[in-house]
């Protein structure tokens, strides 16, 4: 199972992820960071030979992405467009290609719960322009997405009795203890809990407890 974690937000300890990361997802300019900031990830990703997945979002800094916002098809194709375009931009500069798009936030639930569709076939469409799987949430196998999917759980937040994830808004959303992480990615990477079948296990950048977490499994292989 790939170990990703979502990177290049300017709010976590990057450095210390990247030598137990199998993928970065680098924000792209959209909920978090800035074209300079991506270099400085692509630099690092290559570094420690880690493959780079495209990170885009709503503009909606102040709310950190979380917060769906509404737009027409054109204006998120050009949204999305322009953030994995800019990223992919960078690694062409540096002779490395891009390895996925994971959406961020509001807009991978949007995705997930599908708007009418069109969200899906944005995020679709951006991921076949440039030859890579599409990072959804796992348990959407019965979802005809039209490219390579990579299904993904997470090591940090809670989960309902039937594999749902729990709202952010209500009590055991985020789990906030790196011992508690680790239990529950330990589960994932054993494949025990069969109700979810993932392809890659994510840790938030933007949890102090995560990175914690991250450093706990680096020191038990």
């Amino acid at each position: 199972m790939l170990i990703n974690a979502d990177i290049g937000e300017m709010t976590g300890d990057d450095a210390a992820m990247m030598p137990v990361l199998d993928m970065g997802n680098i924000a792209c300019g959209g909920h978090a960071g800035n074209a300079e900031h991506m270099a400085v990830m692509v630099d690092l990703a290559m570094k420690h030979g880690v493959k780079i997945c495209a990170h885009p979002g709503y503009r909606d800094r102040e709310n950190f992405g979380r917060v769906s916002v509404d737009y027409s098809r054109e204006e998120l194709m050009l949204l999305v467009s322009e953030q994995v375009g800019l990223l992919h931009e960078i690694c062409t500069e540096r002779g490395v290609m891009l390895s996925a798009v994971k959406p961020h936030g509001a807009l991978y639930h949007d995705m997930m719960s599908d708007k009418g569709g069109m969200v899906r076939a944005v995020m679709v469409e951006v991921a076949k322009r440039y030859g890579v799987p599409l990072v959804v949430q796992a348990g959407s196998e019965d979802v005809e997405w039209g490219v390579e999917v990579l299904c993904e759980v997470f090591a940090d937040r809670g989960y309902t009795a039937d594999g749902g994830l729990i709202p952010r808004s209500e009590v055991g959303a985020l789990y906030l203890e790196a011992t508690q992480i680790v239990a529950q990615a330990e589960i994932f990477i054993a494949g025990d809990w069969m109700l979810l079948d993932a392809d890659t296990l994510c840790f938030h950048g933007d949890n102090l407890a995560s990175v914690q977490a991250l450093k706990l499994l680096q020191n038990r292989c």
